[in-house]
C-alpha cells in the first residue's frame, strides 16, 4: 500500500509540474497583436489622454500655475474658492455640474435642472475622476476637472460619449450632507 501512495504522489507532482510549465508556455507564446481590434495598451492610452489634456489646456490659454495634476492623471483647477469644510469619502454631496468632451461637445449638465444631483463620495456611485476630484474640493467651491479616460468610462462608450474619451467637468459643491 505504501508503494502505491509513493508512486501516485510522484506522478501527481510530475503532472503538476507538467501542467505548470505547459501553462507558462502557452502564456509566453501569446503575443500582443497590435493590429487586432481587441488589442488595448493602457499605458499608451494614458499617455494619449495626458497629451490631449495638455493640448486642450494650451489651446484654451489655461494658466498651468492654476492647474494641479494628481498621481492618477487627473487635472484639477479651482475656479472659485469654497468655505472651510472639505469633502471627504463617505460624505453625501450635492453638486451642480456641466460636462463636455475636448472637442467642445457638451454631453451632460444639471445647471438647468431643479433636481439636485446628490451622491456619496468614494462609494463608486460616480466615475473615478469625480470621486477623486471632489475630495480635493470644499463646500461652495467651483472647480474644473480634466478627467483621463481611465478615470471616466474607459473603453466603454456611454450615451454620447465615445470610448477612451477625456472628460471635462465644471463642478460646484453646493452642499455637504
Amino acid at each position: 500500500m505504501q508503494n502505491i501512495k509513493s508512486y501516485l504522489g510522484k506522478r501527481s507532482r510530475l503532472l503538476q509540474a507538467f501542467l505548470f510549465f505547459a501553462t507558462i508556455g502557452v502564456l509566453v507564446s501569446c503575443s500582443k497583436d497590435e493590429q487586432s481590434p481587441y488589442y488595448f495598451d493602457p499605458v499608451a492610452q494614458r499617455e494619449t489622454d495626458d497629451k490631449l489634456i495638455r493640448e486642450y489646456l494650451s489651446a484654451n490659454n489655461v494658466d498651468m500655475a492654476t492647474v494641479t495634476k494628481t498621481n492618477s492623471g487627473l487635472y484639477y483647477q479651482q475656479l472659485e474658492q469654497g468655505g472651510a469644510v472639505k469633502v471627504e469619502s463617505g460624505d453625501n454631496v450635492e453638486v451642480k455640474y456641466k460636462g463636455w468632451l475636448v472637442n467642445g461637445t457638451e454631453f451632460d449638465s444639471n445647471y438647468d435642472s431643479t433636481r439636485p444631483f446628490i451622491f456619496k463620495v468614494g462609494a463608486r456611485e460616480v466615475i473615478g475622476g469625480w470621486d477623486e476630484g471632489l475630495k480635493l474640493m470644499k463646500e461652495g467651491e467651483k472647480a474644473r476637472l480634466y478627467i483621463p479616460s481611465h478615470l471616466g468610462y474607459g473603453r466603454y462608450p456611454q450615451g454620447g460619449i465615445p470610448s477612451n474619451s477625456v472628460l471635462i467637468f465644471d463642478v460646484e459643491v453646493v452642499d455637504i450632507k
